[in-house]
């Protein structure tokens, strides 16, 4: 029984080659290359800059993975002042906040929870959550990751790292 069961499994091998050959199951345009982002780099929208003021910097776009991922991280001039975003829902997306380096506090579902270089929160869609920098002049550094992550979330980031603000009609 296990012969035919192992000798199944490699006549499927084929079919199952041809599938992704045809795309079958994927949603990746065969054109995609691999990339290197630099420090001082950003690649919103999947162009990339060297931004000399940004608040955020893009490491791999959204328009890189289909809308799959986003992954950012803060520069010095964001945690400039205490504080943070007010506590907000992602509806779609998971949200996962490493933390470089520096202490942070982060808020889960009415929690808080202190963390420091090496920290991970992950954050369910549907949860009600923020990241708060706990003194002016904060040194430390964030990579967010988004995943799905629809253009709109991008779009979001985006205006933050050029104006510093959230935008007005953020709800």
């Amino acid at each position: 029984m296990k012969r035919i069961k192992f000798i199944s499994a490699l006549l499927a091998l084929p079919v199952l080659s041809l599938a992704n050959k045809f795309g079958f199951g994927q949603n990746t345009t065969a054109d995609k290359k691999g990339f290197i982002v630099k420090s001082d780099e950003s690649r919103f929208n999947g162009k990339l800059t060297k931004p000399k003021d940004a608040f955020l910097h893009c490491k791999i776009s959204s328009v890189d993975t289909d809308g799959k991922l986003f992954i950012q991280t803060s520069t010095p001039m964001v945690f400039a002042k205490k504080g943070g975003p007010p506590p907000h829902v992602h509806e779609f997306e998971d949200e996962i906040i490493y933390i470089v380096s520096g202490a942070f506090v982060v808020h889960i579902d009415g929690k808080d929870f202190n963390v420091k270089t090496g920290d991970t929160a992950f954050i369910p869609k549907g949860t009600l959550h923020t990241v708060t920098n706990p003194v002016d002049n904060n040194p430390g550094t964030l990579i967010t990751i988004f995943q799905p992550a629809p253009k709109k979330v991008e779009d979001f980031f985006s205006y933050i790292s050029i104006n510093g603000d959230i935008p007005k009609d953020f709800a």
